[in-house]
């Protein structure tokens, strides 16, 4: 189908970006799919292969081995890798949308040199430790907590739900250093090695859906680190974190576009070609009510979307926006997935066929990043703001 978004908002110089990037995904992301589903992961050559290719720091300085492109050519690499897999979008989202992207913008310049270059090139994976056994959703009200020993700062907590853990060779971790619950100021972002004394991992989780990409939880025990190893400042890491929400939600919107895409590429030429009662079943209008609202929900996630990344580029506030897509988008994936699995009936399924696999995907995206709820709390707050009754 022709997207009239891509027509509008991509230039002549992005079109063919995503041409290749398209190649790329489907010439040798595919065929590892199954492998890392299996495997519960993404193998450390396949990042090596994209930070040859320039398709992870895309957005990043050219200094630290970025391209210095725009940010839209990010969100090509997250549409194009979510509509093969999910799964290792989810991780390469959080190594250069969020870790990659908070270390170029506050990281220092030793602390770039020695983390952020190695994600833009592939050679390592980190994760963002946030949510915690007591809730996601409160992210300023962390039981993990930061004390100043001597020079040094101890970290103490536990983080669960925390994606790439297993993986990462670093972690950018959240702790409450001072201040109260719920409350911006008095927390600071520490940069914590994984091999550091007292950090531990724990088992990858058996999840219903992302399995390409590990999570995991993480105990940190007395774990004792430098003042070098603070990004930003003491009792600002909070606001790192927050500086990064919207643009995070937008980048969901792209995931969900890519999840909602790969269904109707798949649904609809077997639509197409699949016989009952003599005629094809797309010639039947209930089937034609699912395409439809598949196309339909497609463009405008795609539309916003695109719009959206336009925003963060001018450098606009956009919560209120970001959460609409969130919602919208995560609602089209979970719906556009389930439709397919029903066009395809009992082959829909089968893990074999890859809709089994998207419909299980899909329903991360309306609970990561913050809950359909939370995004609707958000919605009427910004909404209600306009009317002055908030």
């Amino acid at each position: 189908m022709k997207s009239l978004a891509v027509k509008t908002f991509l230039t002549a110089e992005e079109l063919e970006f995503r041409t290749m990037v398209r190649r790329f995904m489907k010439d040798e992301l595919q065929p590892l799919v199954p492998q890392m589903e299996k495997d519960g992961r993404p193998p450390m050559s396949l990042f090596k292969r994209m930070g040859d290719l320039d398709l992870l720091g895309t957005y990043l300085p050219v200094e630290y081995g970025g391209s210095g492109g725009s940010l839209m050519t990010r969100a090509i690499v997250a549409e194009e890798t979510a509509r093969v897999n999910a799964g290792l979008d989810a991780t390469i989202f959080v190594n250069i949308g969020l870790v990659a992207k908070h270390l170029a913008k506050y990281g220092t310049e030793a602390q770039k040199e020695k983390y952020l270059r190695p994600l833009i090139t592939g050679e390592a994976c980190a994760s963002i430790c946030l949510t915690e056994p007591t809730g996601g959703s409160d992210a300023l009200s962390p039981r993990t907590t930061a004390k100043k020993v001597g020079g040094d700062w101890v970290i103490k907590g536990h983080k669960t739900f925390i994606t790439n853990a297993p993986i990462a060779q670093f972690f950018l971790v959240f702790t409450r250093t001072s201040g109260e619950n719920r409350r911006a100021h008095g927390g600071t972002c520490f940069i914590v090695d994984a091999n550091t004394p007292g950090v531990s991992v724990g088992q990858p989780f058996d999840k219903l859906c992302l399995r390409s990409s590990p999570t995991s939880e993480i105990f940190f025990d007395d774990v004792r680190v430098p003042e070098s190893q603070i990004l930003g400042e003491a009792e600002m890491g909070f606001y790192i974190m927050l500086d990064g929400l919207d643009v995070e939600r937008v980048f969901e919107g792209a995931c969900n576009t890519g999840i909602a895409q790969a269904c109707l590429d798949i649904a609809a030429p077997y639509a197409n070609e699949r016989k009952v009662f003599g005629k094809k079943i797309a010639d039947y209008q209930m089937i034609q009510d699912k395409i439809a609202r598949m196309a339909a929900g497609i463009e405008i996630s795609r539309t916003m979307f695109y719009h959206l990344v336009r925003a963060a580029e001018r450098g606009e506030r956009m919560s209120n926006e970001a959460s609409m897509l969130k919602l919208y988008s995560s609602e089209v994936a979970v719906m556009a997935s389930r439709e397919a699995v029903q066009i395809l009936g009992g082959y829909g399924l089968m893990e074999e066929y890859q809709v089994a696999r998207l419909y299980r995907d899909a329903k991360h995206h309306e609970i990561g990043a913050g809950t359909s709820e939370i995004m609707k709390l958000i919605i009427h707050k910004e909404t209600m703001k306009q009317y002055d009754l908030a």
